[in-house]
């Protein structure tokens, strides 16, 4: 099973391993490519100091090239001793999935020209070789293949539908918007305190959303056989063994007294430590990961009951429930004696 990072770009669906990525970020105007440049290389940014290629997932997959949206988003990802910002469509969140193997354990390469790419049987592209994969140049798809368009014709001046899609058309208030933030991620970090950020894996459980710090993540794994131990607190659904490690696994309905409406799945499990303790919590899914800016958080209390919102940093965004992981970590509930 590996972990992975949905993404999309145009009608095709891709994956990177999540391991390879440290963070995912909003799209911003990069700087002119440079003649001589590879074809894929979309431009530069300056991530808090550091030059970073962009690189154009849609040219790597053989789809028609586009400008920038605003909607567009940079995952930032690791390729030996250097970054590479990967620009794509959207990001849809983590996922466990078994990629098909050679008999020597290597992914099978079903794409001879576009080396590092592997698609699974549900047609996902998953980039499991990045630095093969540029090297290549991309993939040049088959015209018989329906999940992929073949075609380059556009350029990077294209202003098709889908680079003035939404509700703001305007292309120099698109232009100025990521000018904007170009100019924000390029401060160095040391001069952020006022827009201090925070990396966070969000997740689904039942109607709502909620988010919690990465620092504290080992992993994320598939709901496996719960055991029920008598005598522990009602948020405690049981425990399991995780890589021969016993943990006890918390469902954050009964922990936050949430109303039991809408409808639940329970079939991921967030495994968190302080490397005192470990335990994992229970979510419908995972939706993504990302940073959000401290600032952005606001300390007001969610509609949760009142007992719950100990375990409550805030909300930001709206909806989205900051979880305090700090007063997961010290509530004695979550230790289970194992005797």
């Amino acid at each position: 099973m590996a972990q992975l990072l949905l993404f999309s770009v145009g009608p095709v669906n891709g994956a990177i391993p999540l391991e390879e990525t440290m963070q995912v970020i909003r799209m911003v105007r990069p700087k002119q490519r440079n003649a001589g440049d590879p074809p894929w290389d979309a431009g530069t940014i300056n991530l808090h100091g550091r030059t970073l290629s962009v690189v154009s997932v849609r040219y790597l997959f053989g789809l028609k090239d586009a400008v920038p949206a605003l909607t567009d988003r940079l995952i930032i990802a690791r390729t030996g001793n250097h970054d590479l910002a990967l620009w794509v469509d959207a990001t849809s969140g983590v996922h466990e999935i078994p990629l098909p193997r050679d008999a020597k354990g290597m992914p099978h390469q079903t794409f001879p020209e576009g080396s590092g790419v592997l698609k699974t049987a549900e047609g996902l592209l998953v980039v499991y070789d990045l630095p093969g994969l540029l090297a290549s140049g991309g993939i040049m798809p088959d015209s018989a293949d329906d999940n992929l368009v073949p075609a380059r014709e556009a350029t990077r001046d294209d202003t098709s539908e889908r680079a003035l899609a939404g509700p703001d058309n305007d292309g120099a208030h698109i232009n100025a918007v990521l000018a904007e933030r170009a100019a924000k991620i390029a401060r160095p970090e040391e001069a952020l305190v006022e827009i201090k950020t925070v990396e966070v894996l969000k997740f689904r459980l039942a109607y709502r959303e909620y988010a919690i710090e990465m620092g504290n993540i080992r992993e994320v794994i598939l709901t496996g056989e719960i055991t029920p131990v008598p005598g522990t607190p009602d948020f405690i659904s049981g425990i399991c063994i995780v890589r021969g490690e016993i943990i006890s696994l918390v469902d954050l309905r009964v922990l936050l007294a949430i109303p039991e409406t809408g409808l639940t799945d329970l079939n991921r499990v967030i495994v968190l430590t302080d490397r005192t303790l470990t335990f994992g919590i229970l979510a419908d899914h995972i939706t993504g990961i990302g940073s959000i800016e401290l600032d952005r958080i606001s300390a007001k209390k969610t509609d949760l009951p009142i007992m719950a919102n100990r375990y409550v940093k805030g909300v930001a965004d709206g909806p989205l429930v900051i979880l305090d992981t700090c007063a997961l970590f010290t509530d004695p509930g979550m230790i289970i004696d194992e005797a």
